[in-house]
């Protein structure tokens, strides 16, 4: 069979790809279980496809790369003749025999990264600040199927389960500077593989032809059939002292073509494309793209925002409030991230986010918006804290189709006269003499007296999260909460979980029992000796809480 991943609304989806190249979602027929990732087809043995049912309409979504190992991708170099004699010959090689010698006797072998791994249609980092010599290398990738350890030649392809198409992308420069590959090799993006992962009986791998085009161009045609080491000699090789694993991938090296063969060099610009394709393996598609913004910033309409993006499955958007960043979720981050993908960002004005002109909880309502349609993905359960929660209710009630659950802590309403003149004044204040101004006056009034006598780490993040905001685009917000009109909240028909301290005085008690009441599907949770900041005051219960309602069904 071949499969492929896809990102669907309800997290990865493994699929079976048809004749017509449609992925369409599978599940176990005997259990009903959807089948999440192709580790879970590879850990049930060779019998494992005949139990799977089909489904029969495409599978919506974003491809990913249909296999990730949970450890370095091994690659083995110089194994086709002619490429290992136009690698000598280009001045590249750092580690060639002093002889000249240039077929190896007996397999070189590096890793690249798994991080490094993106799917087919996935841009690639040029990395233009480190590199001027982007290559490309097609290649074969065997996927391990069971665990293979001091395994013989003879016995080896029946540790494969299947194969796929691996581009095995690399910093020329990088890689002859640094006397070894592993940099070279390693960077972010440098391993598109995919599109499909295709099981061992579809593939005569003994003969398998395969091509790398660029822009159209045949740089590579080469059968396996020219391997110096052909894969049974591959897996005894490495299995004789490091045991393999199932869904270890393994890249069998690259043939005649590569950029650096040609006089002169041929290497990759930006908006090049690169195709590498073998029979009944697809075509594995990627363009070189622009350099990656190192602040992490993305475009959301006319906004440029701060994000940061952990995990696979079903999307959480957490948001900050008044004076917060992406940082104060950071507790909860590597929790949320065992089920869920997990977008983060700071909101514009706030923390790495530039300012973007007056702020207005409509305007943060409306970047969401675009940040979500930027990154392609329908439908989110939102986590906001304090001011973020009218951004984060106020998206809910304008677009409900787009919203699973809603989790708020600290959740505010808008405003009553005598708190937007206090705010008001807070912007002022701010302009005239800097974050400095408000900081300590707000730890003050926002932690609780336990986390001021027992929690100093909760009191020095707080602090150093004001001190380090923007006095401009803190003041802004500061006046955008003072104009804040709340939504309908009784409109919110997604299952809502409110958290609150029993010290918090900006999201009292009080406040929360009165929202219970309105929101159709709600519950409460009070944290004991917790003030404003949950995140950060009482961490592991808020990943507990948090973690609790957004994988219950």
């Amino acid at each position: 069979m071949r499969f492929a991943r896809i990102q669907s609304s309800d997290g990865a989806r493994l699929c079976a790809v048809d004749e017509e190249g449609a992925a369409r979602a599978i599940s176990f027929a005997d259990t009903g279980e959807q089948v999440r990732d192709l580790q879970s087809v590879i850990s049930r043995g060779p019998a494992a496809s005949e139990r799977l049912t089909v489904a029969d309409t495409a599978e919506p979504g974003k491809l990913l790369a249909p296999i990730v190992p949970h450890r370095n991708v091994f690659c083995v170099g110089r194994n086709y003749s002619e490429h290992a004699a136009e690698f000598a010959k280009s001045g590249f090689d750092a580690t060639g025999s002093a002889d000249g010698q240039h077929v190896p006797e007996h397999p070189v072998v590096f890793t690249k990264p798994a991080a490094s791994i993106i799917a087919s249609g996935d841009a690639i980092d040029p990395h233009t600040d480190i590199t001027s010599a982007l290559d490309y290398e097609g290649e074969i990738g065997v996927i391990i199927g069971k665990r293979a350890s001091k395994v013989s030649k003879a016995d080896a392809l029946d540790y494969v389960w299947g194969y796929t198409l691996v581009n095995d992308m690399t910093a020329r420069d990088l890689q002859r500077d640094h006397k070894q590959w592993f940099i070279g090799k390693s960077l972010d993006t440098f391993c598109p593989l995919g599109p499909w992962a295709v099981s061992a009986d579809e593939v005569d791998i003994t003969d398998l032809q395969l091509q790398t085009h660029v822009n159209g161009e045949q740089r590579q045609n080469a059968s396996t059939a020219q391997l110096i080491f052909d894969v049974p000699t591959i897996i005894e090789t490495l299995s004789a002292g490091i045991t393999l694993e199932p869904g270890d991938v393994i890249a069998t090296g690259t043939p005649v073509g590569v950029g650096i063969g040609f006089d002169p060099p041929k290497y990759l610009q930006i908006g090049d494309e690169i195709t590498v394709s073998a029979t009944g393996l697809g075509v594995l598609r990627n363009v070189i793209g622009e350099p990656a913004d190192r602040d992490h910033l993305t475009r959301a309409g006319s906004h440029q925002l701060f994000t940061e993006q952990t995990g696979e499955g079903p999307v959480a958007v957490l948001i900050h409030g008044l004076g917060g960043a992406t940082t104060i979720y950071e507790p909860q981050v590597k929790a949320l991230a065992e089920t869920h993908r997990v977008l983060r960002y700071d909101l514009s004005g706030h923390g790495r986010s530039p300012v973007a002109g007056p702020n207005s909880i409509d305007g943060w309502v409306s970047e969401l918006l675009a940040l979500l349609d930027g990154e392609g993905i329908d439908q989110v359960a939102l986590v906001a804290h304090s001011m973020g929660t009218l951004v984060a209710t106020t998206f809910a009630a304008s677009h409900p189709d787009r919203v699973s659950k809603v989790a708020l802590l600290g959740a505010v309403r808008q405003q009553p006269d005598q708190a937007k003149t206090a705010t008001r004044a807070r912007a002022r204040a701010v302009r005239e003499g800097g974050m400095s101004a408000a900081a300590d006056t707000i730890v003050a009034a926002a932690l609780s007296e336990k986390s001021k006598s027992e929690r100093p780490l909760s009191v020095a993040a707080v602090r150093e999260l004001l001190l380090g905001q923007n006095p401009d685009g803190y003041a802004s917000a500061c006046e955008a909460l003072a104009a804040a009109v709340e939504p309908d909240f009784s409109s919110i028909n997604a299952p809502v979980l409110l958290i609150t301290g029993d010290e918090d005085k900006v999201s009292p008690v009080a406040t929360n029992d009165d929202l219970l009441s309105t929101y159709p599907h709600a519950q409460l949770q009070v944290l004991e000796g917790v003030g404003h900041w949950h995140s950060l005051e009482d961490p592991e219960s808020v990943s507990h809480l948090l973690t609790e309602f957004l994988t219950k069904p």
